[in-house]
């Protein structure tokens, strides 16, 4: 008789762990941060910042967060029109959604911050200098076997 009532305690304490399972999160697209035991979301952000990557971050974390969350923006980062591609669609919202950051940070008016959501994409361009810089190194070496070249000519014209 034990045993049955054994058995039956077993049987309710795992019916109530799986039901308390099932409604943590209707949504599949949040999840529980294994590291914090928090509802957060996988999100992806690409280009000019200290750790680009896929990053867990809180479920109500912002742009200005989410970007604290991997390092930051680089110094070559362009602020002015930091790019955010929605996964799926969000009703009323465009599939692209453009942020100033530089603005936020100039005035502190976070109204046009837009709210993060699950599996979006972050994109942070770069400036002209990074491309500028990039080139530089290329040009450098053009001169200097340009260089290379006239002093051998002239050295072999004498």
């Amino acid at each position: 008789m034990r045993h049955i009532q054994i058995l039956i305690t077993l049987l309710l304490l795992c019916s109530t762990m799986l039901v308390a399972q099932d409604s943590s999160s209707d949504d599949p697209r949040y999840i529980i941060d294994p590291e914090t035991g928090k509802l957060s979301m996988s999100i992806r952000v690409w280009g000019e910042v200290t750790r680009p990557g896929v990053t867990l971050v809180p479920s109500d974390a912002d742009l200005i967060s989410l970007l604290s969350y991997v390092g930051g923006p680089t110094d070559r980062a362009k602020l002015d029109k930091v790019r955010i591609i929605r996964f799926r669609d969000i009703e009323n919202e465009e599939r692209v959604v453009y942020a100033d950051i530089e603005k936020f940070l100039e005035t502190g008016d976070d109204s046009n911050i837009p709210v993060i959501y699950p599996n979006d994409t972050i994109v942070v361009n770069g400036t002209f200098w990074k491309v500028f810089r990039g080139a530089l190194s290329y040009v450098t070496v053009g001169l200097q076997i340009a260089q290379l070249w006239y002093y051998i000519s002239t050295v072999q014209g004498n």
